[in-house]
């Protein structure tokens, strides 16, 4: 048995696109910032997964006791969907790239629904929470000959059937209560309709810029947001605590 090779891709393929949309699970990971963080993983059912475009991906979240994903988006960004068969041919995929929070009855919110997501088994469903919308920049495939096979019997329907026998004020009270916080403390549901002090910023339209903890784009980004007069004095101010601290370390030498 030749053994294929894990490929990467800068975009997804048509032939990509359409073996994903037979897929009926996917798994979404994402993480904070600190090192010491929770790792999250995410399995997502139902017809929720869209592809956009050749560099973009959407998929419509229902509400759970879990705010891991919006959490970590809303710090920094990324995220990684993953897809594998359980039938046919093997096929591991990765999407990767960065993503933002679309909420739930906002315009643009509104708007994907309407295009991809009319007609679907999610459409009327109550509970809805976001959609996750994903810039895609790197696609991988690898074997997958280690997945074993597995027969889909359908979606559950326990979800879709709790979330209808609330009313809207009740899924505003699980919001505010089981997922105001990630596991890590970070902020977790953010929307107008709890209250000024859930509304939070949410990342805006346009590229995600990657975090990185490289001295030099610190220092650059703090330079370039701080103002000039500003920047001076703190330089100046270093560069005398600095010389002042080797003195010292000197003499004592």
């Amino acid at each position: 048995m030749q053994h294929r090779m894990v490929q990467f891709f800068d975009s997804i393929s048509d032939d990509h696109a359409e073996w994903i949309r037979k897929q009926k699970i996917f798994f979404v990971g994402t993480a904070p910032l600190d090192g010491r963080g929770t790792v999250n993983n995410s399995p997502k059912g139902y017809d929720c997964l869209r592809i956009i475009n050749p560099n973009q991906a959407c998929y419509l979240e229902m509400s759970g006791s879990g705010i891991e994903t919006q959490s970590h988006l809303e710090e920094n960004g990324r995220i990684t969907i993953m897809l594998t068969a359980f039938e046919g041919a093997p096929r591991i995929m990765r999407l990767m790239g960065t993503g933002r929070v679309v909420r739930v009855d906002s315009p643009e919110f509104n708007s994907l629904m309407k295009e991809y997501y009319e007609g679907s088994e999610l459409a009327n469903a109550s509970g809805k929470r976001a959609i996750i919308l994903v810039d895609v920049r790197k696609v991988s495939t690898s074997c997958g000959y280690g997945v074993p096979f597995y027969e889909h019997k359908g979606s559950r329907k326990t979800l879709v059937e709790t979330w209808a026998k609330r009313d809207e004020e009740r899924v505003k009270e699980y919001w505010k209560t089981i997922n105001k916080f990630s596991l890590d403390g970070l902020p977790g549901m953010r929307h107008e309709l709890l209250g000024p002090e859930y509304a939070g910023k949410n990342r805006g339209p346009g590229p995600i810029v990657l975090p990185t903890e490289s001295w030099s784009a610190v220092l650059k980004s703090w330079l370039q947001e701080t103002p000039a007069p500003a920047n001076a004095a703190y330089l100046v101010a270093g560069a005398v605590i600095g010389g002042v601290v080797s003195h010292l370390y000197s003499r004592r030498r």
